[in-house]
């Protein structure tokens, strides 16, 4: 693919290097959501991020996959175990008319209680919310882990974004450059 064409570059996407394993985060999350299993609809994805001292966002985790709402509810519980984020955005009407309900329950049920934070997708179309991201990756202020089985297919949608049929992991990244 040209990259002249491109929203996202290949320079973009820095690795995360061993001397930043070591450093501390303040997590965040964001997901996109689509609550269906069925093989052509969109995909569920939560990209997990981490801010370091100096201000460099570490992508340390994608999740991509189909799912029904009882899985979603179990991997948002799960990551809020695993990386305790400071923000887990997620769009107010997923939230509202989806899962908040029986996200509720569970999180009372299970002693686990997420800082959810609402985000707003109508504020914007998906490449405009996508520019803070972007601009983000062009001054060298996102890392990447390159060594991750999630990675590829990531890139891989970065670089057909806005093209490509499907978007939802970029939609995720977007929030949380916002």
């Amino acid at each position: 693919m040209d990259e002249s064409s491109t929203y996202f570059r290949k320079a973009d996407f820095l690795s995360i290097r061993e001397e930043d394993k070591k450093k501390k985060l303040n997590y965040y999350i964001a997901a996109d959501l689509a609550i269906s299993e069925k093989e052509r609809a969109d995909w569920s994805a939560f990209v997990i991020g981490g801010v370091d001292e100096d201000g460099f966002l570490h992508i340390k985790n994608v999740i991509r996959e189909r799912m029904d709402g009882l899985t979603i509810t179990n991997t948002i519980l799960a990551l809020q175990r695993l990386y305790d984020p400071i923000v887990f955005g997620v769009e107010e009407t997923q939230i509202s008319k989806a899962i908040g309900p029986f996200l509720n329950l569970e999180m009372m049920r299970t002693n686990t209680f997420v800082s959810i934070y609402p985000l707003k997708p109508y504020r914007s179309d998906k490449i405009t919310r996508a520019r803070s991201i972007q601009a983000r990756m062009r001054a060298g202020g996102v890392k990447f882990d390159k060594s991750a089985d999630w990675y590829q297919i990531f890139e891989d949608e970065c670089m057909t974004f806005p093209r490509a049929r499907h978007d939802d992991q970029v939609d995720a990244l977007a929030y949380l450059g916002l």
